[in-house]
């Protein structure tokens, strides 16, 4: 009898082979049907680091996104590509469009808002769109330009401040120059000059005022000149405050006095409160308090809300640096000896810094022990990296605005130290010829330290003599208020002289 053998092996190799190839059918199937998925819900949202754009059903292939170019010291517009949408200083330009093979759409509607693009009646597939935004800092100095008839000359700011504003070393072209540095939002264009040389002024609410800078994300930002839109003279304590008052009235023996709006002072039930208590923004200051009521009272300001910006922010910056002056290693809690961040870029061991190295940004880290008087703008790290703690707590800005702190119940705050020795003054050294001088005594927001000898709070004052100094909270000083004009506003006349002031256009 013969024994066929039977071919197992074989046919159950037949049998993986038909199974595996019809498995295999399937994961191809599942797999493009699953991509297939992703990309109709990709052209519903494309989820971006700074944003979103969102979009209708149709076939969207291709966005490209382009922003102006950021160079501070030429006004003619260049894009470049970027991959993020903007969240603060832009604006979707008249350039953005899209098309189908390479036809313009007109029906598509594009929007830019809250750092979201919205593109909307697309119906087209195979659609490409091109984002433009613009430079709403650039629009702004374009704004000024167009008004006063002239071109500024743009240089950056001097890396370190060495002495008073000086017209012969630093600006031979005298009345047409701007000095650009870096903001929390982007490139701030700064009037720095002598008095005389420096066309800043502007009628707005009908007092008059002084153009300090243009802030990065394009608002403008003006300081107190006068009650009225004829100023006769610049300088007096009455015509250039909205009134004497002190920082904050007694008591003053504690760290949390430095503040703009102040938290918890210590007490014999408790004596130590944390430095966030401290410095937690519970219980506007004084001066805070002659602010609001001008604003909303006497000023009559409260009519132009709508014209004014509070989001962009006023900075009471209040990091602590150890030995900015000799043994005050305070933690910015209660009386000990504390010095804060804006003395740091000012002194050195007690003593005005050589080269003082400045910063127009709100809660920039600063090295924990203050630098030796030939300290380096780098030894500062140029002020690039930005405590969010720090940024949240100190920047004041009004509620709703979506930044810093959201205490300020009306758009206008304070001058800082910064910005005056920006401007051309400078601690330790009399200068009357510089624009900010006004013989007069007044505030900034600036604190310096807590003085525990004397059991009182300091902030930085502008000197009558023109020089930036320390005073006690509980002193009677001028009041020069600051607000930030929205983007948007327009000029409907003046060149910026003192007899000839910008006009800003109101429905008022």
């Amino acid at each position: 009898m013969k024994i066929e053998r039977l071919d197992i092996d074989s046919k159950r190799n037949k049998t993986i082979f038909v199974v595996g190839f019809i498995l295999a059918i399937i994961l191809v199937i599942v797999i493009n049907y699953i991509t297939s998925l992703a990309r109709y819900r990709n052209t519903e949202s494309i989820e971006l680091a700074s944003g979103n754009i969102s979009y209708n059903k149709a076939d969207l292939n291709i966005i490209a996104m382009y922003q102006e170019k950021d160079d501070s010291t030429s006004l003619e517009k260049e894009y470049i590509n970027i991959s993020k949408i903007p969240t603060t200083g832009y604006k979707l330009s008249e350039d953005s469009y899209c098309e189908v093979n390479g036809e313009p759409i007109e029906e598509v509607e594009i929007e830019y808002l809250n750092s979201e693009i919205n593109i909307s009646h697309l119906t087209e597939k195979g659609t490409k769109c091109y984002i433009y935004f613009d430079s709403l800092v650039k629009e702004m100095l374009g704004k000024l330009e167009t008004s006063k008839g002239s071109k500024y000359t743009i240089d950056a700011m001097p890396n370190s401040i060495t002495g008073p504003y000086n017209a012969e070393t630093e600006n031979p072209e005298h009345k047409e120059k701007l000095y650009t540095t870096e903001d929390n939002y982007g490139t701030s264009y700064v009037f720095r000059g002598n008095n005389e040389d420096v066309n800043n002024w502007v009628t707005f609410a009908n007092h008059t005022w002084r153009i300090i800078r243009i802030n990065g994300d394009g608002t403008l930002r003006m300081i107190f000149q006068c009650a009225t839109t004829n100023c006769e003279t610049t300088e007096g304590e009455e015509t250039n405050a909205i009134v004497l008052t002190n920082y904050k009235s007694r008591p003053v023996d504690d760290n949390t006095y430095v503040g703009y709006y102040y938290g918890t002072a210590h007490t014999e039930e408790k004596p130590n409160p944390k430095y966030e208590e401290a410095h937690s923004n519970e219980t506007p200051s004084t001066v805070a308090q002659a602010i609001n009521n001008w604003y909303t009272e006497t000023g009559k300001m409260s009519d132009y809300t709508d014209y004014l910006d509070g989001s962009t922010g006023w900075c009471n910056d209040r990091t602590v640096v150890k030995n900015v002056f000799n043994g005050y290693n305070g933690d910015g809690t209660g009386e000990t000896a504390t010095s804060y961040a804006s003395a740091s870029r000012l002194y050195a061991a007690g003593r005005t810094r050589t080269k003082q190295y400045l910063t127009l940004k709100c809660g920039v880290v600063m090295p924990e022990t203050n630098l030796e008087d030939n300290a380096t703008l780098q030894d500062f790290e140029n002020f690039e990296k930005i405590n969010p703690t720090a940024l949240k707590r100190d920047l004041f800005t009004t509620s709703g605005s979506g930044r810093g702190n959201e205490k300020l119940s009306v758009p206008a705050a304070l001058i800082t130290s910064d910005e005056v020795t920006m401007a051309g003054g400078r601690t330790s050294s009399g200068s009357t010829n510089y624009w900010l001088h006004t013989d007069q005594n007044y505030w900034t927001m600036s604190p310096i330290r807590y003085y525990p000898d004397e059991h009182f709070s300091r902030v930085f004052i502008v000197h009558k003599s023109g020089a930036q100094g320390e005073w006690g909270v509980d002193n009677y000083l001028g009041v020069r208020p600051v607000i930030n004009l929205k983007a948007d506003i327009e000029f409907t006349g003046g060149n910026g002289t003192s007899s000839n002031p910008f006009i800003i256009k109101t429905n008022i």
